[in-house]
């Protein structure tokens, strides 16, 4: 039984050109704007957000859909935090995100959720006609395009996190587009130790796939150890920090149209395989040009239970997202709720190999005839 990990793993192949000279092509031509590589995507958010001016007595409206990372810059700075509604295909409702711009609204910020356009164009009109900047965040969006443009070069700002995509042990970029913002004032690097055990956890993944097993399926089949972790990571301040120099070279050496490539080639597979199941549905019913897949989302109802089951045969799957910020009302929000209950992301990174790719679309039909499974109608 094979293990498929959740993230592109790093591996000896990565690291072979590491000494190499690089040249003009490669990420370069995939981020729009002015950018500035910051340690995470809420450091860069959290750079945006300076750059547009961004403080005490300021709103910023966010989609209700999201997790802490997105919700901590704003409170770092000072300023308010509101939210609009997702509805249950990830898509805002634009009447009630313009009824809730308000005078000190100072930006709205789109999420392109696992590396699908959202509405850009019309946000983008709804925020030239209110006099509000427009952020889109792209941390699930790393060279996805709409239409013949990439994500990120619509809004007066734009965030990555490109570590989400690639092998590396940090990263975050902000890419600023408007000509009149100053780029934002970086700090030091974190200590080359903890770059170092970034790397190392990457690497574990290699190790991992060969072996065909790792001790984090039992660990996170635990529901208290998951909420821990959850709470460690979403729950950190905003260390404003430079990205390492590490990750910037290794985000250099990647090669995007490989990446796309094999991402879409992958959710396309899986999407054949899943387009029947008993127990989920595909979150997208298509997949449309340009986009580059940060994973492959299901609808899946008593989704814990169905992860556990795909943790116990080797995939390491994950939940976007497990737990919303405190400060968002789900009562107001109930979409929200629900998406957060029931989506369910398998991998489909270019680490994994086309033979892992066929035998998971091959398992996924089967997974309720297994051990008593039962299969689940779909709500």
């Amino acid at each position: 039984m094979p293990y498929l990990c959740a993230d592109p793993p790093l591996t000896v192949r990565d690291l072979s050109g590491f000494g190499a000279r690089l040249g003009g092509g490669g990420v370069g031509h995939q981020i729009p704007g002015r950018t500035v590589f910051f340690n995470s995507g809420r450091a860069a958010l959290w750079g945006a957000l300076r750059a547009l001016g961004v403080g005490r007595g300021d709103r910023v409206l966010l989609p209700a859909y999201l997790c802490q990372s997105v919700v901590s810059p704003v409170l770092t700075l000072g300023a308010a935090a509101d939210f609009y509604p997702i509805d249950r295909n990830l898509g805002p409702d634009l009447t009630a995100l313009e009824a809730s711009v308000g005078p000190a609204t100072r930006a709205i910020v789109l999420i392109h959720y696992f590396g699908f356009a959202g509405p850009v164009r019309a946000l983008q009109r709804l925020c030239e006609r209110r006099n509000v900047a427009l952020i889109e965040d792209c941390a699930h969006a790393l060279f996805s395009r709409h239409g013949e443009r990439l994500l990120g070069s619509f809004g007066a700002a734009a965030i990555f996190s490109p570590w989400k995509s690639l092998p590396l042990p940090d990263g975050g970029i902000l890419a600023i587009n408007r000509p009149d913002l100053e780029m934002p004032e970086l700090g030091a690097a974190a200590p080359w130790t903890t770059t170092l055990a970034r790397l190392a956890y990457r690497a574990l993944g290699t190790v991992e796939m060969a072996a065909g097993w790792s001790p984090r399926l039992a660990l996170l089949q635990r529901p208290g150890l998951r909420h821990d972790l959850h709470d460690r990571t979403s729950r950190a301040a905003v260390r404003v920090q430079r990205g390492s120099s590490v990750a910037w070279r290794l985000l250099g050496l990647a090669q995007p149209e490989g990446v796309v490539a094999r991402r879409r080639e992958h959710w396309s597979r899986l999407l054949e395989a899943s387009s029947n199941l008993s127990w989920g549905r595909p979150l997208f019913g298509r997949l449309p040009e340009g986009v580059c897949p940060l994973g492959f989302p299901l609808v899946v109802e008593e989704r814990d239970r169905w992860r556990d089951r795909l943790l116990s045969i080797g995939v390491n799957v994950r939940t976007y997202w497990e737990h919303l910020p405190s400060i968002v009302a789900t009562d107001r929000f109930p979409d929200a709720a629900w998406l957060r209950d029931r989506i369910l992301v398998l991998p489909v990174h270019q680490g994994l190999r086309s033979s892992q790719v066929a035998w998971l679309a091959e398992t996924l039909p089967t997974l309720s005839r297994r051990k008593g499974h039962a299969a689940l109608a779909h709500r």
